[in-house]
């Protein structure tokens, strides 16, 4: 398994569209995409910062997205390193991803766009 870079950064918040406020109108930052008003990203440099309120995602604090090659595989590869998946390989409209916990329980997403890119 290789580590291409970090895709995104994500924060789970209570209120959308409070947090889409702050951050537009507060930090003045735009909203490069908006995914049903659960999910907002915005571009900031070479990295982006996701807004996220969909109850699929973990709550509090902030997750860190790895971009790896092959989610599928990666997984595959961890599990023989008896690392606890929180969530199997799943496909998106843009990417394939999964959720795996560090020693202390942190979530990290691995994370395969479909155009390739990452980063």
């Amino acid at each position: 398994m290789k580590i291409k870079g970090v895709d995104f950064i994500l924060y789970n918040v209570s209120d959308y569209k409070r947090a889409i406020d702050f951050y537009q109108n507060v930090l003045g930052l735009q909203l490069a995409k908006d995914y049903k008003g659960r999910w907002g990203e915005f571009n900031i440099g070479a990295m982006t910062l996701v807004i996220c309120a969909d109850d699929s995602m973990k709550k509090g604090g902030a997750t860190i997205a790895l971009a790896v090659d092959d989610v599928k595989k990666s997984v595959k590869y961890l599990k023989t390193k008896n690392i606890k998946i929180s969530e199997e390989p799943r496909e998106t409209k843009v990417c394939f991803m999964a959720k795996i916990l560090d020693p202390d329980g942190n979530e990290i997403i691995l994370h395969q766009r479909k155009d390739g890119t990452a980063g």
